[in-house]
């Protein structure tokens, strides 16, 4: 079976996944996918087509990210320019702007452990070395919002 139709199959058949062996889910590979991008950059869903050229053409959605939850005039802002410079629905400018939130944890001091070599031979866990600017950057969880949107 070619390649681009075991993607496609795996892609637009629902249940497929057990139809497809392992060994060629294994086969397919970036160019596969990239080849994909390509056929749906012409496809008649207007949104699917927008993403796979926008791809293609490395013109990605814009994220910006905040400190705190996005404001709701933003997000309304946004959409309406979406959909005024695309000529899309509210409902398919929902696939090209909205928020979320994002969170990561860079170390955890109780379940992770760094070991640092001293000039002298000693070596320290993290967490114990008297650096203020590591233990301050490597503790703690941080939650960042975010607006993507049309460029």
């Amino acid at each position: 079976m070619e390649i681009l139709t075991i993607l496609l199959k795996f892609i637009n058949e629902p249940g497929t996944t057990k139809k497809i062996t392992l060994e060629e889910f294994c086969n397919i590979d970036d160019t596969d996918v990239l080849t994909a991008i390509k056929e749906w950059s012409t496809h008649p869903d207007k949104i699917l087509s927008l993403l796979c050229k926008g791809i293609i053409n490395r013109d990605l959605l814009k994220v910006k990210y905040f400190a705190e939850p996005v404001d709701n005039d933003l997000l309304k802002e946004k959409t309406t320019e979406a959909i005024n410079k695309l000529q899309l629905s509210p409902e398919e400018a929902e696939w090209l702007v909205f928020t979320g939130e994002a969170s990561s944890s860079t170390y955890n001091f109780e379940d992770e452990h760094i070991h640092i070599l001293f000039k002298d031979g000693a070596i320290k866990d993290i967490s114990e070395v008297d650096n203020a600017l590591i233990n301050q950057n490597l503790r703690g969880k941080m939650k960042k919002y975010y607006i993507c949107y049309c460029r």
